[in-house]
């Protein structure tokens, strides 16, 4: 059942009665709507019931801001680490008090509209609009973090039927080209590997399995001695990050897949000997180990993980104080990838040493040194193809 009431000049309240409560007292869902007459506003209730016995009706939260919905977002959603990684999680929270809840944390949900969302976009495309104080424009990645953002929290609301649907949603979100990374050739490996005989034996065993199994930072400062396989290789199953105001935290890997990488013998035999090291110093801290459950391969003299970040700040140190090509540490997995395509190994094989959760996404990665392998490869058949023709 369903009725009009006039409430003023052109102002009517639309009722529909959805149930009965104990006492007999009705269930409504309502909604005032503006009309010219009853007639208009009869046709009004007519869609209002259709939508509610459809399901499709969504009752909006008319008085909610984006300030006080932030407060939701981050409690019901954001904190949980099943949804956002803290990385993640970080990244979002500082865009959102940084860029957008300044400008449209004021204004209530249903008045952000996708002309909003665009206008947004087009400013951080603006001169000026980094907060580091440097010049030059925002970096493509950093405004597509920034729409990822405003989507992420505005399609929350919609899914929690706080709007009808998200603003964002008709806006294309920012194409980001990928930078072709930069290796070492095997020469350059030679002369960096020549240097680093003279650093301590950790950062030898830290570096050569960085190349050898192409792990991540984070996943590298997570390994611990019960990963090891020290007849085979390691068991790469999860990672390190640092949340700000917490400090480091384990997780899972980042596409929450747990791989095992074969090693060579000779990193086999370091990581024993860098064992019996690390054992002595757990033994000699005692009481004073800071992750008493976790025998982590690089850590201090009381059991606590290497940061991630130091690992490229020692690795930048380094490549400066030698005078050698610097390139970012997180492509000496590239490199690592790249010398196995070269050696002919199956993308499928290097698909799996990497932890890609798709072979796709090795070939997106490494489709350019494939294609150039693949070149050389065809390059050995010229003198077969030589000799037929000269006789």
């Amino acid at each position: 059942m369903a009725y009009i009431e006039k409430r003023g000049k052109n102002s009517f309240r639309l009722n529909v009665i959805i149930g009965y409560n104990e006492d007999g007292t009705k269930i409504l869902e309502q909604k005032t709507v503006k009309a010219k007459n009853p007639t208009e506003a009869k046709k009004q209730l007519t869609l209002f019931e259709a939508e509610i016995l459809n399901g499709q009706y969504i009752k909006i939260e008319e008085k909610m801001t984006l300030n006080a919905f932030y407060q939701e977002w981050l409690e019901k959603y954001a904190n949980d680490p099943n949804n956002l990684s803290p990385d993640t999680r970080q990244n979002y929270v500082n865009i959102l008090k940084k860029r957008i809840l300044p400008k449209y944390g004021h204004m209530k949900l249903v008045d952000i509209k996708t002309i909003h969302i665009v206008n947004f976009m087009n400013d951080l495309k603006k001169d000026g609009r980094r907060l580091d104080g440097k010049k030059g424009l925002l970096s493509p990645s950093t405004i597509a973090n920034c729409y990822r953002t405003f989507n992420n929290i505005l399609s929350r609301a919609s899914e929690w039927k706080l709007i009808k649907e998200s603003p964002s949603a008709p806006v294309k979100q920012p194409k980001v080209k990928t930078k072709k990374s930069d290796v070492y050739s095997k020469e350059e490996l030679s002369v960096i590997l020549n240097y680093l005989l003279e650093k301590p034996f950790h950062w030898q065993v830290l570096i050569f399995l960085a190349l050898s199994a192409g792990a991540r930072e984070g996943e590298i400062a997570a390994l611990e001695f019960k990963h090891i396989n020290f007849e085979k290789g390691v068991y790469i199953e999860q990672s390190l990050t640092e949340v700000v105001g917490v400090g480091v935290q384990l997780k899972s890997t980042k596409n929450e897949r747990c791989r095992f990488v074969s090693l060579p013998s000779p990193l086999l035999a370091m990581l024993k000997k860098l064992k019996v090291q690390r054992t002595q110093e757990r033994l000699l801290a005692r009481d004073k180990n800071e992750w008493p459950d976790h025998f982590f391969i690089f850590a201090n003299e009381f059991g606590k993980p290497i940061r991630p970040d130091s690992i490229s700040q020692w690795w930048r140190r380094f490549t400066k104080k030698y005078k050698v090509k610097h390139i970012r540490f997180h492509e000496l997995r590239h490199t690592s990838a790249t010398l196995l395509i070269n050696e002919g190994v199956h993308p499928k094989v290097i698909s799996e040493r990497l932890g890609h959760a798709d072979i796709s996404t090795t070939m997106n990665i490494y489709g350019h040194v494939l294609a150039e392998a693949d070149q050389a490869a065809a390059s050995h058949f010229d003198t077969f193809f030589e000799k037929k023709a000269n006789k």
